[in-house]
């Protein structure tokens, strides 16, 4: 048996839970449907609700003292079985009340748990597979909820764990949405300071909430966290000020570690730490569109060959020019290769490089054959311009001018900057010279919920709609294309069945299309594979 497993076994009969008792509620609670997580949650929630109608899937999510905040049920009968255990929205499920179950134990092991049929404690759960991840605040590590995939004991649970998995993931981002910049940024500080200073009081106080860390909890009393709190309003305050505070544990050195307009950061230094020299840092948030601007500024500040590549529309042409800069730029493009003949462009190319500009761009070198390749290859041996090649993500034909880029940048897909859109639409307003205009949250959540399979090509095309009929104001719902208003399902497949799709596609890659070996690591009999494979369209 798994060690979790076994431990929460030992906790439940430590409770003194006998096996055949059903769940103790002993009250439903009224529950918060409008705090924090439930905001974060709730569109994450309503996808999965709407693809898991008539399925034999249940889903269950808590805060994190095990209080069901909301239940989803692909059918009816799932949803009376659910009831007739008392697992109803306001119940407390712990191990104490209800043993080994994916609730109650992801909160005690704070790591994601599969609890297998006769896995569970009380026997009236063991008809049952059950996977529950924990959900934690990205910037300080806290326990903030569990969500809960369950199902008959004849469904396979490797195939449960990407469900659940992307679904965390988007919640956790969400919760982030649900901060200011500047509250990120105050907590990824206190994170910071944790993880440097873990036997340390460190507290992180902003007007809405307080953070602590472990030692925190243990050695300060609440009347020591409203001194901090009250500090921190107060003018004057200054990152790496020392202020020495009375205290309930005593007079101590107080460290300012971070400062912002939400508040600071306090670290609480021991007696024989107040003559150390404190080392002064800041912590800034950074989005993917900050990594990848630090990627194209490194390209440009090195020398060597660069290769750029992205989905259609990720901007690779755009990304191609920011690595060139303000050098004389020559640009020839591989599809010229289709109209005009391999012959006449592998002329054009040599051509190019022989005049030795500072920078030459070839553009979508992904529609080149074996030859040009070589062709291409040959060039960035022998020549001393330096080139900018783009070409789309994931192809395999070129490793051999790959070899010679002393950069590779893989563009983000709008998809992976979904938590950046509304700044990605205002700098494309502010190009367009549409300072007075601004899209309301129903309007960015409905476009934040797109797939986007054109990246920013496609979303420029959304704006340029939109400017069409509306040049000031407030863009609403109604303003976007109709077909934005709704999130677009790829290859018409549900969300389970999308991850499936994704898990099985991405396992056979990884074993080179070996159907023994792809079961093997799914955890399912080869049947089971493909009868999953033709179910979903996979060859």
């Amino acid at each position: 048996m798994d060690p979790d497993i076994r431990q929460s076994w030992y906790r439940s009969t430590l409770a003194g839970l006998n096996p055949g008792s059903q769940i103790v509620i002993d009250q439903l609670v009224d529950m918060n449907l409008g705090s924090r997580l439930m905001r974060a949650a709730t569109p994450v929630l309503e996808g999965l609700e709407n693809q898991l109608h008539d399925s034999n899937f249940g889903l269950l999510l808590a805060d994190n003292e095990g209080y069901i905040l909301h239940r989803t049920f692909g059918t009816p009968h799932l949803a009376a079985a659910s009831d007739r255990l008392g697992v109803l929205v306001g119940a407390q499920i712990t191990e104490q009340t209800s043993g080994t179950n994916a609730i109650s134990t992801p909160i005690e092991t704070r790591r994601g748990v599969f609890v297998l049929g006769e896995q569970h404690f009380l026997e009236c759960l063991r008809d049952q597979i059950c996977f529950g991840l924990p959900i934690f605040q990205l910037g300080t590590r806290r326990l903030e909820g569990v969500i809960n995939i369950m199902g008959p004991g004849r469904e396979s649970p490797a195939l449960m764990k990407p469900v659940l998995t992307a679904a965390v993931r988007e919640i956790q981002q969400r919760l982030l949405t649900t901060y200011s910049d500047a509250q990120v940024a105050l907590l990824l500080a206190f994170r910071a300071a944790c993880e440097s200073h873990r036997r340390m009081p460190v507290v992180a106080v902003e007007p809405s909430e307080t953070f602590t860390n472990g030692a925190a909890a243990t050695e300060l009393q609440s009347n020591d966290l409203a001194v901090l709190k009250e500090f921190a309003a107060q003018h004057g305050v200054v990152f790496g000020d020392r202020v020495r505070m009375d205290l309930s544990i005593g007079q101590r050195t107080v460290l300012v570690e971070r400062v912002s307009d939400q508040g600071a950061v306090f670290r609480v230094l021991r007696d024989e730490e107040d003559t150390l020299a404190v080392p002064r840092a800041s912590v800034r948030y950074r989005t993917v569109g900050d990594q990848l601007t630090e990627m194209l500024i490194r390209a440009r500040a090195a020398s060597g060959h660069v290769l750029v590549s992205g989905e259609p529309g990720s901007g690779r042409t755009t990304a191609a020019h920011s690595v060139t800069g303000d050098d004389f730029v020559q640009v020839i493009d591989a599809s010229e290769a289709v109209v005009n003949g391999a012959k006449k462009w592998a002329a054009s190319l040599q051509s190019l490089a022989e005049q030795s500009p500072a920078s030459l761009v070839v553009e979508s070198v992904h529609l080149l054959d074996a030859r040009l390749l070589r062709v291409l290859s040959d060039a960035m041996e022998q020549t001393s311009t330096r080139l900018v090649l783009t070409s789309d993500t994931g192809v395999d034909s070129l490793a051999a001018v790959v070899t010679h880029c002393r950069s590779v940048i893989d563009l983000p897909t709008l998809r992976q900057r979904r938590l950046e859109l509304a700044s990605i639409i205002g700098a494309m307003l502010s190009d367009r010279g549409a300072k007075n205009i601004r899209f309301t949250p129903p309007a960015l959540a409905a476009l934040s919920a797109h797939d986007w399979p054109g990246n920013y090509k496609e979303l420029q095309g959304v704006l340029d709609e939109v400017l069409a009929a509306r040049s000031a104001g407030d863009v609403t719902l109604g303003d976007i294309p109709e077909r934005y208003r709704t999130p677009g399902r790829r290859r018409n497949l549900g969300l389970l069945e999308q991850a499936e799709f994704d898990t099985i596609r991405k396992v056979l890659v990884q074993v080179r299309g070996n159907k023994v070996q792809a079961a093997g690591l799914l955890g399912i009999s080869r049947s089971t594979l493909y009868s999953r494979m033709k179910a979903l369209g996979l060859q």
